[in-house]
């Protein structure tokens, strides 16, 4: 199997015992990979005593296109122009 397929085999435990290394996993003969985070569809999920997901790095991509747009219409001040951006 190609390492491309293979780096995308990754565990992460959510449970009390998170922190604890434990027995390693097999898929298809090949160990997986323990990893305390995970970034999937743009959200990252990590490890810990329950789930937790942080979408920070979706906000910042969010309000960096939202000041580019925003940075090219110089000639349009107004609070409509500003809510209009924010709907699309």
């Amino acid at each position: 199997m190609s390492q491309e397929k293979l780096a995308y085999r990754l565990t992460m435990r959510i449970d009390a015992r998170f922190d604890v290394e434990c027995a390693p996993l097999t898929l298809s003969g090949n160990k997986l990979q323990f990893v305390s985070s995970v970034k999937y569809l743009g959200i990252c999920i990590t490890a810990g005593k329950c789930f937790k997901c942080f979408m920070d790095c979706v906000k910042m991509k969010f309000y960096r296109v939202f000041n580019a747009i925003y940075s090219k219409c110089e000639g349009i001040n107004s609070e409509i122009a500003i809510v209009e951006l924010m709907k699309s």
